[in-house]
């Protein structure tokens, strides 16, 4: 609840969960992972939506090329929590990493809902969702700065944005996407314990991306598993 701090504790990836009045912050060991202020965050962020290294990834021709893009696009970001997660009216939560030592954003993460993939390929399997969760899929997203690149700061925000998502969202299956040739994005992807799933064309464009999962009970497996190593 607002208000009420929360923590998540005795984990191996060591999440924190801190939520002050209407604000929801993550921390890991190295990194806070906060709600975005448009305004203030514009000029860090810049290095992020700015550099094609880091958009050629997302959306052909997509980085921002002026502050004034940057504080509109984080400005979308912002109105996205709007709506209180888990609620039916939840569509995408976001938020700006932080690299505690230098006290900089180096990184975006985000949640957010895909249309329903029962046919992304004929084999396609869909597990049974628990009764009284949510069967919508979410797709988690990052982007971090180059400079920020090779050491390790998205696998750890990635692994807080998962156990977000499963503990206290309660959302029953995770997927991640990415283009065949994103060499980087796979591997962080398969760090996580996420299961290749096949092509789908279905998503951005109808580029062929490949789809990995991971379901709610896979991941409290591994995190026991993790937890008696």
């Amino acid at each position: 609840m607002p208000g009420q701090p929360l923590k998540m504790t005795g984990h191996p990836w060591g999440g924190v969960i801190i939520s002050l009045l209407d604000v929801m912050q993550l921390e890991t060991q190295r990194l806070i992972l906060r709600d975005w202020r448009p305004t203030e965050d514009a000029r860090h962020a810049m290095d992020i939506f700015g550099d094609a290294r880091v958009m050629a990834w997302v959306e052909a021709d997509s980085k921002d090329t002026s502050l004034r893009q940057v504080q509109g696009r984080l400005q979308q970001y912002a109105a996205q929590k709007v709506a209180q997660p888990g609620t039916e009216s939840w569509a995408a939560e976001s938020w700006a990493v932080v690299q505690k030592d230098i006290g900089r954003i180096i990184g975006h993460v985000a949640l957010t809902l895909l249309p329903d993939l029962e046919e992304v390929r004929e084999n396609h399997v869909i597990e049974e969702i628990p009764d009284g969760l949510s069967t919508r899929y979410v797709e988690m997203l990052w982007q971090f700065r180059p400079a920020s690149w090779g050491f390790g700061y998205a696998t750890e925000a990635a692994r807080c944005i998962v156990q977000y998502a499963f503990e206290e969202l309660q959302i029953p299956c995770l997927l991640a996407i990415a283009q065949p040739e994103n060499k980087r994005a796979i591997a962080l992807i398969e760090r996580l314990g996420m299961t290749y799933d096949g092509f789908t064309t279905r998503l951005y464009g109808g580029e062929s991306l490949f789809l990995y999962r991971l379901s709610s009970e896979a991941f409290s497996t591994s995190m026991a598993d993790a937890s008696d190593s």
